[in-house]
C-alpha cells in the first residue's frame, strides 16, 4: 500500500505573496468592472484626479509614519521566539499597509459610479495610484523585508526575519 506524503506548506514568504497578488488582481477586476458598468468615454473632473492623487500621497506618507512600526526583538531572545515575533510583525504591518493603499483604489471605485462624467477612467487614476502603492509598500520583497529586519533587531536582537519568511529558519521546519 502507498503511503501519500503530506505536502509542505508554502513558506511564509510565498503564502503572503500569494494574498498580495490576489488583491492585485482583485484591483484590475475592479477596473474591468466599472469599464463594463459605465464606458470609458470622458475623463474625470480635474479636482477629482488631483483629489485622488492627494490622496494616493497621504496614503503614502501614512505608510512611511505607521507602517512599518513593529515592536524590537529583545536581545538574547530565543532564535524560534524571535522569528515568530518577526513574522507576526511582519504580518499585521503587511495588512496595514494594504488597508491604506488598497483605501486610495476603493474610494477611486465609488468615484467611479458618483461622480459626472461616470467613467470608468475615474478608477484607471485611483487604481493606478493604488497597484504603484501596493506595490512598493506592500508586495513582499527584499526591500520590505529588510526594512522591517532593521525595525525588529534595533535593540541589539536577532529576529532572523528573512530566515523566517523563506522557511529557512533552522529548527522549525513549520514555517
Amino acid at each position: 500500500m502507498e503511503q501519500h506524503a503530506t505536502p509542505t506548506p508554502p513558506a511564509p514568504l510565498a503564502q503572503m505573496r500569494i494574498l498580495v497578488g490576489a488583491i492585485l488582481g482583485g484591483l484590475v477586476m475592479f477596473g474591468v468592472v466599472a469599464f463594463l458598468a459605465v464606458g470609458a468615454d470622458g475623463y474625470p473632473p480635474t479636482w477629482a484626479a488631483a483629489g485622488l492623487g492627494a490622496l494616493a500621497l497621504v496614503a503614502h506618507l501614512t505608510v512611511e509614519a505607521v507602517g512599518y512600526r513593529v515592536p524590537a526583538v529583545a536581545a538574547g531572545t530565543p532564535p524560534q521566539d524571535a522569528a515568530a515575533a518577526g513574522l507576526a510583525a511582519y504580518r499585521s504591518t503587511l495588512m496595514l499597509r494594504l488597508a491604506l493603499c488598497e483605501a486610495v483604489a476603493i474610494i477611486s471605485l465609488v468615484a467611479t459610479f458618483v461622480l459626472e462624467p461616470q467613467t470608468a477612467m475615474t478608477y484607471l487614476v485611483g487604481g493606478t495610484l493604488s497597484v504603484a502603492l501596493l506595490a512598493w509598500h506592500v508586495w513582499p520583497s527584499e526591500r520590505t523585508t529588510r526594512r522591517l529586519e532593521q525595525q525588529l533587531d534595533r535593540d541589539g536582537g536577532r529576529s532572523g526575519l528573512a530566515d523566517a519568511l523563506t522557511g529557512h529558519q533552522a529548527g522549525n521546519a513549520l514555517l
